[in-house]
């Protein structure tokens, strides 16, 4: 009789979520609907909890909950509405049974980008790469399991640099990205928790021109993120597993002088490599939001448990006491005061959003790595970023726009640390490059608006002033040195390189299946980096179609 009775409850529970369930869907950094969220969030006051994707949809469904849609403006609802549709998954293409439902669609974008000065460099220095062909599945298990892989046809990042005239698609097996799938992962949650594994974009933070924590620069990063929340608070713990193959090119030295690979105990070729985070998100009022990260990045070891730790600050000040200070750089290089590295680099940042009314809001985010203690002669240089910015919203008739002004400020050696390996940097596996967060030795002001009608129009503009110092390279170099003249480095460094950019784009979807897009950038560089003391004029131009089924 027991064992019957416990059958029956198993198949009274199977039955239920068999008619209860609905996908588990995460919506990831590339999902337009997370600038309709933005713009609720803005609109009705209500700050979002934590703008950190991939999200769950749980995360989305709280924040729906918070808001009365009848006190919405018409833009304001439409954005309502289709982020709930966006809480349902679609496809064209689907199988389902039981639990089980498979979605299948299809996805393709042909985009045309043209260059009018190659001797100004091209905006943004990172651009993101839509492939010429992808095909993503979503497999569902009840309302708590999702699998998702996307295997696609797309330009290798390297390949992807404008010369004067270029398109999206491979032209020969050189141009084609190996890193396929670029984007896959398993995901599981519920109604307070999430747990994912696998490769996607991570952007973080409410910046509209970049993000210090987690910028958009690479195409994907390997992670493993676990999520508790309420409608008030949130914890997250990342890890990211970011190896680093050192080449001359971080070095900014000639291949014939590098050295480093002759020696195997340099930690040349090691994939221990990872980083530790933490964020605790908090709503203190209905208005206002406040995050808390902390994290350490940590080279050659495997993976640690105490760095799990729910609060790491306990370990990570004083992390690099546990491991030998035993890499140091190539001899060719510059400088007699470099000694051996850290393997371990800690960051702090701490963000704000504050709905002052509805419709008005400032946003800011403060990072740091180190702080230069004065009265301590060893002391590293300053590493601290700042982001402060202000945006409105305002709607008329069916059309919506949010305007905004944003600051970004991030001192000389942002994000490069004691060694390649502490700092906050990450490689692809074409050996480029990248800085995590926002790029250093960088000042820039940014004035932006963009307007909408649901989603078949839209319009944007900015205009940015720039100010790239000596540091700021066009290729990533790590340069770091305990020094006087490190630490009184101040930004922009060396004779500074001044753009100031103005960027004009518009979408127009013309059918549930096709999107336009166009670009316009006019771009004037003030000691123009490749012809110093001189003032360049350039830009670039794009025209792209889309097809999503």
């Amino acid at each position: 009789m027991k064992i019957s009775g416990f059958f029956l409850i198993i198949m009274f529970l199977f039955n239920t979520a068999i008619i209860s369930a609905q996908p588990f869907d995460m919506i990831s950094v590339s999902d337009p609907v997370l600038e309709d969220l933005r713009f609720l969030s803005l609109v009705s006051g209500r700050p979002f909890l934590s703008f950190s994707p991939p999200l769950s949809p749980w995360e989305v469904r709280n924040f729906l909950d918070s808001i009365d849609e009848n006190e919405l403006s018409p833009p304001a609802r439409q954005a309502y509405f289709r982020v709930q549709e966006r809480l349902t998954p679609r496809a064209n293409l689907s199988s389902s049974y039981g639990i089980f439902s498979a979605f299948f669609n299809f996805n393709s974008t042909v985009k045309a980008r043209f260059r009018f000065n190659t001797d100004v460099n091209e905006y943004p220095q990172n651009p993101n790469i839509a492939p010429i062909a992808a095909f993503p599945v979503r497999m569902f298990f009840a309302d708590m399991l999702q699998l998702y892989f996307e295997p696609g046809f797309s330009m290798r990042p390297a390949r992807y640099r404008l010369n004067t005239f270029d398109l999206n698609i491979p032209r020969g097996y050189d141009y084609y990205d190996e890193t396929m799938p670029l984007r896959a992962f398993g995901a599981a949650g519920g109604s307070w928790w999430n747990f994912m594994i696998g490769r996607d974009r991570l952007f973080w933070g409410t910046g509209h021109t970049g993000s210090l924590m987690f910028n958009d620069n690479s195409q994907y990063f390997d992670f493993a993120r676990l999520s508790f929340f309420g409608h008030r608070f949130k914890y997250s713990l990342v890890i990211n597993q970011l190896p680093l193959r050192l080449t001359h090119e971080l070095f900014g030295i000639p291949q014939s002088d590098f050295n480093l690979w002759a020696n195997d105990n340099n930690l040349s070729r090691s994939n221990h490599r990872y980083f530790y985070l933490h964020r605790f998100d908090f709503t203190i009022s209905d208005r206002l939001s406040i995050s808390i990260m902390e994290g350490v990045m940590v080279g050659d070891s495997a993976i640690e448990l105490r760095y799990l730790n729910p609060l790491m600050i306990f370990h990570n000040f004083f992390s690099w006491e546990y491991y030998d200070r035993n890499w140091t750089p190539p001899d060719t290089l510059p400088g007699d005061n470099w000694g051996p590295g850290d393997l371990t680099g800690s960051i702090l940042s701490i963000e704000l959003n504050w709905n002052i009314i509805n419709s008005l809001a400032v946003y800011g985010q403060f990072v740091m790595n180190s702080f230069d203690l004065p009265w301590y002669t060893n002391s590293p240089p300053n590493s601290l970023g700042y982001l402060a910015g202000i945006q409105s919203a305002h709607s008329f008739n069916n059309w919506a726009s949010v305007f905004f002004l944003e600051f970004v400020y991030t001192d000389p050696f942002f994000g490069i640390l004691g060694s390649p390996f502490a700092s906050f940097i990450q490689q692809n596996r074409y050996r480029q490059y990248y800085f995590i967060g926002f790029p250093r030795d960088t000042i820039s002001i940014t004035l932006g608006a963009r307007f909408f009608n649901n989603d078949s129009l839209n319009f944007s503009a900015r205009f940015s002033w720039i100010a790239n110092g000596q540091f700021n390279e066009e290729n990533l170099i790590w340069n770091w040195q305990r020094s006087d003249e490190a630490r009184n480095a101040r930004t922009p460094t060396g004779i500074p390189e001044h753009s100031f950019i103005l960027s004009l784009n518009a979408g127009w979807k013309i059918h549930q299946f096709v999107v336009l897009g166009a670009n316009l950038t006019g771009i004037a560089s003030v000691n123009n980096r490749h012809e110093p003391g001189k003032t360049a004029v350039g830009g670039q131009a794009s025209l792209s179609v889309s097809f999503r089924y």
